[in-house]
């Protein structure tokens, strides 16, 4: 093609460099490391790209688990993270000021000697080659356990062409990689483990409230099993082999894979390209399969989800969000643990009146927003400042931002400076029409 040249001849390509694509896609591993090791399947003897995401100093005790605040409406609980299988029940990626309320419950189809919920001390017996019903664990045909038999295939594939083809270098190699993916897949089994109660006696019932970072609140109505197994306990990784065992299988495997880099470089031109588009054909599948959703990868039909309500009703301020996820849980005692609501005297007495209307069976009319507004004013007022209707202000001490009263932003400057509104050097409340001085 003029001044465009291309090797002529197959031996004009050079593919000594095609090892080093048994080390790329290190990324995706990672991702995919703890689904893909929680099947026994993770023992097949197979091609795995980047086996080295999965030779680490040490396992994880636990699944990644996501932020948020958790609390007990009864119990008084509080945790500040939300357990994995629990993400995965129900996603707490919500819009600003949504609001949720949702059943989970354990599913009744489940005999209760299967589930394994009353003797948690005997869940995990012989779990290697069979799985109880009732428990979670890695699908059978998810995406990865998918990909895990074909990769398989695919190697003894590459066996029999390498022995058609008489290359002895690429037989070895393939063996050896092959075996690294079983030695580390050993080493890395394990089973999720959730942590059941032991002794029965009669408990309040575990309702949960969740509130994200966005304001929203989800509201979660359960027994005391379920939120501990799901939200207030933490998930453990229950492993097959020891530390130390675990030690001595990830030197054994880093061995065998190393080997099988070295070996793979000298194998012949036509096994050397076909390890490199196996090496690619497989990099692009886990790619893939790592933008699929999470949940495809676990069998968690030991619950049932239930959502009351379509969900349809969208507040509009974080007040009437806060309201509608206290009239779901009927209780405004969570709101102080979890510091929903600033600390104030407003506030406490806007939660106070909350109460009530509840205690009263939500009769009458009582608007949250308006409460909030005439407290808020209130409280000024009873510090020497009278401000006008509740609405936004510019701080001109703050750089421009703007104060909203039915957030109560301000709550942190404590009770002599307890004001909902913006206020500028010197002390000055801004109102917009006129200055008032502080004192």
């Amino acid at each position: 093609m003029g001044w465009l040249h291309f090797p002529n001849t197959r031996e004009g390509w050079r593919l000594d460099i095609v090892s080093l694509l048994a080390v790329v896609g290190e990324a995706a591993m990672s991702a995919h490391s703890q689904p893909l090791t929680a099947s026994i399947l993770c023992l097949l003897p197979r091609i795995l790209p980047a086996p080295q995401a999965l030779l680490k100093p040490s396992r994880p005790s636990r699944l990644p688990p996501t932020h948020a605040i958790i609390s007990g409406v009864h119990s008084g609980i509080r945790v500040d993270e939300l357990n994995h299988f629990a993400g995965l029940i129900f996603p707490i990626n919500l819009p600003k000021f949504a609001i949720r309320v949702i059943k989970i419950r354990h599913n009744p189809k489940l005999l209760e000697t299967e589930r394994r919920a009353l003797a948690p001390q005997k869940e995990y017996p012989n779990r290697v080659f069979s799985t109880p019903k009732g428990v979670i664990h890695a699908r059978s045909f998810s995406p990865l356990a998918c990909l895990t038999v074909a990769s398989s295939l695919l190697s003894l594939g590459l066996i029999i062409w390498a022995c058609f083809l008489r290359d002895g270098v690429a037989c070895i190699a393939i063996v050896l990689i092959s075996l690294t993916s079983t030695v580390i897949g050993l080493s890395n089994f394990w089973h999720p483990s959730l942590i059941s109660r032991k002794q029965r006696v009669l408990v309040p019932p575990g309702d949960l409230v969740i509130r994200t970072r966005q304001g929203a609140f989800i509201v979660i109505k359960c027994t005391e099993e379920v939120a501990r197994e799901l939200y207030t306990s933490t998930e453990e990784c229950k492993y097959v082999v020891g530390d130390q065992m675990y030690r001595g299988l990830v030197g054994v495997g880093t061995f065998l894979f190393m080997c099988g880099v070295v070996l793979m470089g000298n194998c012949t031109w036509v096994m050397q390209a076909a390890l490199g588009v196996s090496y690619i054909l497989l990099n692009g599948l886990y790619q893939v399969a790592a933008l699929l959703p999470t949940s495809w990868h676990w069998n968690i039909s030991r619950y049932i989800l239930e959502e009351v309500g379509d969900g349809s009703q969208q507040p509009d301020t974080y007040t009437q969000a806060l309201w509608q996820a206290i009239k779901a849980s009927g209780s405004t005692e969570w709101v102080r643990l979890t510091n929903a609501a600033p600390v104030s005297g407003a506030w406490s007495t806007w939660l106070e009146e909350a109460q009530d209307h509840i205690n009263s069976g939500c009769t009458g009319s009582w608007d949250p927003q308006e409460a909030v507004s005439r407290l808020l004013k209130l409280e000024a007022t009873e510090d020497g400042i009278v401000l006008g209707p509740a609405r936004d202000m510019p701080i001109s001490g703050f750089g421009g931002a703007r104060a909203f009263s039915d957030y109560g932003p301000t709550s942190g400057f404590g009770p002599a400076q307890n004001v909902p509104r913006g206020f500028g050097p010197d002390g000055v409340v801004e109102t917009g029409e006129r200055e008032f001085t502080y004192h």
